[in-house]
């Protein structure tokens, strides 16, 4: 038995079934391999699992159906796993503690791929119920179903989902319908004060109460990603358009990159130079990678991040510009 040491993560797509009433969801995760592993050779691979309170393992299986070892590190949010004899592995798990409910029929999801760096992502998530769903930052699409919305993601970034009820906006809107009693002394007309109640929240937009709630539960989602975070610094904000290298943070992370030379930087590390938070970089990181300007390598549980030849240039020029602007 010999360890390959050039096997890495080249694709991740996975499936989420999420039941936010009982906030349990179902995940199955398929990780592609860069070269197969036959005969002795073997891979101890860093696969990603979403975060939440609680995980639990079903299974991790080679492309063959056989079972593979492998070690839960709940507080990062990954499996290392001893893989042979396949060129993907599945991992089925359950995960608790991502669903909070705001209010009836009002739920807040985070759903963390920050660690989902992997060159090519897809993911699938089943949220069953009929709800109306937002999501932060906008993902690939979102369908609804017959009882369920269907949502595809493929950034690894975190997204905020807020769900509400289809009952809720039919609820608000509360139609005035006349009811009069009549009196049995001298018949007097009446108006009752169901009535009255009625024709006041009549006048009031339902819209108003669904876009509150909706704020009410975005917040609460932030705060409960922030203390699974152990109160870690969370910024949601979407790449500059147009031209990436207009970015200072680009920038910035071109230069760290070039600076490390040949062996690379980590991903942790370029978080920690910046001074910006996780997702901020991740995303760079990602557009830079679908850009041929740096490479991502998994080294255990690192990204280890390397300019191209193309990326090469390009700092070259910065690096030019940089000393030339503080001499």
């Amino acid at each position: 038995m010999c360890f390959a040491a050039s096997a890495s993560i080249t694709r991740i797509s996975f499936t989420m079934n999420i039941d936010p009433v009982t906030d349990v969801s179902y995940v199955v995760e398929t990780i592609a391999l860069s070269s197969p592993l036959k005969g002795p050779v073997v891979a101890n691979i860093t696969a990603p699992i979403i975060p939440g309170k609680n995980i639990t393992i079903v299974s991790v299986k080679s492309g063959s159906d056989e079972e593979l070892p492998y070690t839960l590190d709940q507080k990062h949010s990954v499996l290392d796993i001893l893989a042979y004899n396949t060129s993907y592995i599945t991992i089925e798990y359950v995960v608790s503690g991502i669903s909070d409910e705001v209010s009836i029929g009002v739920y807040a999801i985070t759903i963390d791929l920050e660690n989902f760096t992997a060159p090519s992502l897809s993911g699938t998530i089943t949220i069953f119920g009929k709800y109306s769903v937002f999501v932060a930052p906008s993902p690939e699409s979102i369908t609804n179903g017959t009882n369920c919305v269907i949502i595809r993601l493929d950034q690894p970034m975190i997204y905020v989902m807020t769900l509400v009820s289809q009952q809720i906006v039919s609820q608000t809107q509360v139609t005035s319908s006349p009811h009069t009693t009549t009196a049995s002394l001298g018949k007097t007309s009446t108006t009752s004060r169901n009535t009255v109640i009625q024709q006041r929240l009549s006048g009031i937009n339902p819209w108003s109460i669904v876009i509150g709630l909706l704020i009410i539960a975005l917040g609460v989602a932030v705060v409960a990603l922030y203390r699974r975070r152990g109160g870690g610094k969370i910024e949601i904000e979407t790449m500059p358009s147009g031209d990436i290298l207009s970015d200072d943070t680009v920038k910035h992370i071109i230069l760290l990159v070039g600076d490390a030379g040949e062996k690379g930087i980590k991903q942790s590390r370029l978080v920690k130079l910046t001074g910006r938070p996780k997702s901020t970089i991740s995303r760079r990181v990602k557009r830079l990678m679908e850009e041929g300007i740096v490479e991502i390598i998994r080294a255990g549980k690192y990204n280890i991040i390397k300019l191209t030849d193309k990326g090469r240039e390009i700092y070259e020029q910065l690096k030019k510009e940089y000393e030339e602007k503080h001499e």
